[in-house]
């Protein structure tokens, strides 16, 4: 797409075929007759020459949750909402988004539309405005087909993935910048390690970590190249086990461990090193 293509970029428009069918309209500015898409996405998936929808667009038949929502793509084929989190949320994905340098505001109508608690990720090119304007201009290199920049309007997480590879860390809106993202970033190409933590707490351990500590309700302190995600968890009123497991460069790797230790205080932990492998980035 042409640089004057980008900066003239249209907003996206939003068709709710259910509430407010008669938003659809044909070239000659008349309505849709209903027999003409109410069951559309069953008989094909190319849009009519005389319906005015353009790329980008979206026509969504859901009743609830946007499960049945579709993109208008280039050449008029509908590409159904690839939902990334696989509970019926909306997903705004990178093929759409890629020549766009705003996309929170060319689907600002689609995201009001169908609700922002229904909207759960936004995949961004990384030179999207709201990237710059909230964390900094995305260093060169940084610029891959391997690193992915994906907003979540809700939580107002920008999360950082590597595709391939385990590596992906959250960074929240308001409180974090592009040096945490290159510092993440430049560890994730180091040596990398990871370890899993296991508890099982109950009695005297439980009453502790509950009630004591209320660890429960505090976030772990890792240096700024480590992630946490959560593994197995079983909780009951005066029990709690599981399992976490944590990912960085091999540098940071004692004091990940240290600062996890100190986290716990005197409670009962096991931690165990996970093998890693090794996934070059170009």
């Amino acid at each position: 797409m042409a640089l004057a293509d980008i900066l003239h970029d249209r907003t996206a428009r939003y068709f709710d075929l259910v509430n407010n069918p008669e938003l659809l309209k044909g070239i000659d500015g008349l309505p849709i007759a209903d027999s003409d898409f109410k069951d559309f996405p069953a008989k094909g998936t190319k849009i009519p020459d005389n319906w005015d929808v353009s790329f980008g667009d979206v026509l969504n038949w859901s009743k609830g949750r946007p499960t049945e929502a579709y993109f208008v793509m280039e050449d008029r084929t509908l590409l159904k909402n690839p939902d990334r989190t696989g509970s019926g949320y909306l997903t705004i994905p990178f093929i759409i988004t890629k020549n766009t340098r705003n996309a929170l505001l060319k689907y600002e109508y689609v995201i009001n539309g169908i609700g922002k608690d229904y909207v759960s990720t936004v995949e961004m090119h990384p030179d999207d405005v709201f990237i710059v304007k909230n964390w900094g201009q995305v260093p060169s290199e940084m610029h891959s087909r391997n690193v992915e920049f994906i907003y979540d309007p809700l939580e107002e997480f920008l999360y950082v993935n590597i595709p391939y590879t385990s590596k992906s860390k959250e960074f929240k809106l308001g409180s974090t910048t592009m040096k945490d993202i290159e510092t993440w970033f430049s560890g994730a190409l180091e040596t990398q390690a990871s370890f899993r933590v296991k508890y099982d707490f109950s009695g005297p351990q439980f009453q502790k970590y509950h009630d004591l500590y209320r660890l429960h309700e505090e976030d772990f302190s890792l240096p700024k190249t480590w992630s946490a995600e959560p593994g197995t968890t079983h909780v009951g009123h005066d029990f709690c086990r599981g399992e976490w497991i944590f990912h960085g460069d091999h540098k940071h790797l004692h004091e990940a461990k240290k600062n996890i230790q100190d986290f716990y205080k005197d409670l009962v932990i096991g931690i165990e090193d996970i093998p890693h492998t090794t996934v070059s980035i170009v």
